[in-house]
């Protein structure tokens, strides 16, 4: 196995087992290594049970040693719960095998994608790798995290871990060399990437994001009032014959489209079969359309929150989502079962210990930097570099002729900078004539004016992104420019996702960047959040190191580009989490004034 100049004198194929609580730490109960040799030959097996676990590793972790695994970031928790010091370099085969099946499907909107699975099984299975015939999998791998391993005993377990690593070194040895229509992996890239995926993830999923635990239990206790208070203030169909929302908090999509008829919204997007397109860009277009549109859309991304409770909180009181390093077709995250999956009014649930900083800080526009370092253009980054890219776009569209202070401070530019933040990202990926239009709330011959403008204005930019579309659609392959995160295509691909893979992967090597370096300065995030990350910090000194690390990362993707850090949130002396935006702000008082008025929480309190 190569690094740059010279081979590694060992690889440790590894995998771990242990007990885990949902939203907790791992509880270790064994380890299975094998050690190969400078060839990828097997030459040893270490095993060890709870109990024999020392104060290092049984193997070395020098920087001749490779540590491999799969979905490493697992093993490298493990690796803090025992003590241990990370390995030096280390591969993980799951962000290999993510990498090599990253593939951009054609566009068909009448077919509804099944996001294939990514396990360790499934990446075997496409590498023609056969295993676990003679176990059960999935049972003994929930009997081993839910702490019933006893029921298979200790030598299955240890069975089952290792047919697990003997099936990742052969895995390792397929990436490498290749395997039919996989082409061979590029080591250097995967344990670059592998530095952020597992030992960087593991520090920060340790962490987890403090929840007020007093609160969450009151909602627990008494969710069927707080869902209808907040169902009665936010959803107008209440008290019809056909309600959009039950009073167990389901949506309907069919009582939906009636209400729209009946609230004379002529128009909402729609798929390609013709049902209504829901998700929260649909939303976010039509919030003009009427004022209630908005509050059904914090309805929808709300209330499983409260009646599902699938946010994992350990026995510390901390939430720990899954984050999926890699887990989108741009390198993004694809992080799961946070309270930033859900509306901004849920994270109120959050609140800071007295002693700590809460702190928010996030890139300011970060994919439209991004495009003007990409494209080159000069006014777009002129623009950008000016303070409010949104600004610069209404005064385009003909909606304000204000400063942008001045615009930026009047309820109507409130209303329209949210509205200018979809259509300036909408225009770069390509948003249509009718879109725009309908975005706008004009004519589509004023959509159709306001693209030209865009054209006139910003020809560099134009011109990059055809270039890019051409690029990609000869070589088949699309990457990241600053880590080279691919993107494979297939025939038909969709032209707007490729117009957005380089800002997007471009603002997923920027977090990447910035998380690993925060992690080398002992400045470990709680949560990476898209553009944002969430800290839990001592003194104001780590808070400036934090945003200046932030700082440094956006210039470097952005070839010397300044992309502004804004502070989003800063709480102190035990603040509660509290999003600005207006809607969040009634989302959360509506809450915490419904436990009042039923007696579980004293006014004071909320």
């Amino acid at each position: 196995m190569a690094k740059r100049g010279r081979y590694f004198r060992r690889t440790i194929v590894l995998d771990f087992e242990y007990e885990i609580e949902d939203g907790g730490l791992p509880n270790v109960l064994c380890l299975v290594a094998y050690i190969l040799d400078c060839n990828l030959q097997h030459i040893e097996i270490v095993r060890r049970w709870c109990g024999e676990f020392g104060t290092s590793p049984p193997f070395p972790i020098d920087d001749d040693t490779l540590v491999v695994g799969y979905s490493l970031w697992a093993e490298m928790l493990c690796f803090m719960q025992l003590g241990w010091c990370f390995p030096v370099y280390v591969y993980d085969l799951h962000t290999a095998y993510l990498a090599v099946s990253n593939i951009l499907l054609p566009y068909d909107p009448e077919t509804k994608r099944i996001k294939p699975r990514k396990g360790l099984s499934y990446a075997c299975c496409a590498y023609g790798i056969d295993g676990w015939e003679s176990i059960d999998k999935p049972d003994i791998a929930k009997a081993i995290g839910e702490g019933r391993w006893r029921e298979y005993g200790q030598p299955a377990v240890f069975d089952y871990c290792e047919e697990d690593v003997r099936n990742s070194a052969e895995l390792l040895r397929r990436q490498l060399t290749g395997y039919r229509h996989f082409v061979p992996i590029d080591p250097q890239l995967v344990m670059h990437w592998s530095t952020y995926s597992a030992k960087t993830i593991a520090r920060i999923q340790a962490k987890g994001m403090p929840i007020d635990m007093t609160t969450w239990n009151l909602v627990q206790e008494n969710k069927a009032r707080v869902v209808a208070a907040l169902i009665a203030r936010f959803d107008p169909s209440q008290g019809s014959e056909d309600p959009i929302y039950s009073s167990e908090g389901e949506f309907s999509s069919w009582q939906f489209e009636r209400w729209l008829v009946y609230a004379a919204v002529t128009y909402w997007p729609r798929l390609e079969s013709g049902a209504l397109q829901l998700d929260g860009d649909a939303f976010r277009m039509m919030y003009g359309a009427h004022p209630a549109i908005e509050g059904l859309h914090a309805l929808r991304d709300s209330l499983s929150v409260i009646t599902r409770a699938r946010i994992p909180i350990g026995p510390d009181g901390r939430n720990r989502p899954s984050l999926f390093p890699f887990g989108t077709t741009t390198g993004r995250n694809a992080q799961s079962k946070s309270l930033y999956n859900a509306h901004a009014a849920m994270r109120s649930f959050m609140k800071f210990s007295s002693d700590k900083i809460g702190l928010y800080p996030d890139w300011r526009t970060q994919e439209v930097g991004i495009a003007a370092a990409r494209s080159g253009d000069p006014m777009l980054a002129t623009d950008y570099l000016a303070g409010d890219i949104y600004h610069a776009l209404a005064v385009m569209c003909g909606l304000t002729n204000l400063d942008a202070r001045s615009w930026k401070a009047t309820d109507e530019g409130k209303e329209q900078r949210q509205r200018m933040k979809a259509l300036q990202l909408g225009i770069n990926y390509g948003m249509s004539v009718p879109s725009l239009a309908r975005g706008l709330g004009r004519h589509p011959i004023i959509g159709s004016e306001v693209i030209i403008r865009h054209q006139q204005r910003y020809p560099t930019f134009w011109k990059w992104r055809a270039n890019m579309l051409e690029r990609a659609t000869l070589e088949r392959v699309i990457t990241s420019e600053f880590d080279g995160w691919p993107l494979h295509l297939s025939h038909s691909p969709n032209k707007r996702a490729l117009y957005n893979f380089p800002m997007q992967s471009g603002g997923a090597s920027m977090l990447r960047l910035a998380a690993n370096r925060l992690c080398d300065a002992d400045l470990v995030p709680i949560m990476l959040v898209h553009d944002g990350i969430l800290f839990e910090l001592d003194n104001e000194e780590q808070v400036e190191h934090a945003k200046e690390i932030m700082r440094a990362a956006g210039r470097e993707v952005c070839a010397g580009l300044e992309i502004g850090v804004d502070e989003d949130q800063k709480l102190i002396g035990g603040a509660r989490y509290r999003d600005k935006r207006p809607l969040a702000v009634k989302m959360w008082a509506t809450v915490m004034e419904t436990l009042a008025e039923i007696g579980a929480l004293t006014k004071a309190a909320t």
